[in-house]
């Protein structure tokens, strides 16, 4: 659910931004425009890293292949 959130912060944050963009260009830039989006940026990056940090991805991936060949998925249990 965080890491949607924060998914979604980062995507409004850089619309924002964009939208700051164009108006600079036309010469209506308002600077409250460029920190709200700068804000919702970062603060989207931090929560999608948090998100990220605390749910590592699974290890499922290839999972039968593993199984097949007999491969635990231990990298410490092949150093002779």
């Amino acid at each position: 659910m965080l890491f949607r959130l924060g998914s979604a912060l980062i995507l409004i944050g850089l619309v924002a931004l964009v939208v700051f963009a164009l108006t600079l260009t036309v010469g209506e830039a308002d600077p409250r425009l460029l920190f709200t989006g700068a804000g919702l940026a970062i603060l989207g990056l931090l929560i999608h890293r948090r998100a990220r940090q605390t749910h590592p991805a699974a290890q499922a991936r290839f999972r039968t292949l593993r199984r097949m060949l007999g491969d635990s998925g231990d990298e410490d249990a092949h150093t002779d």
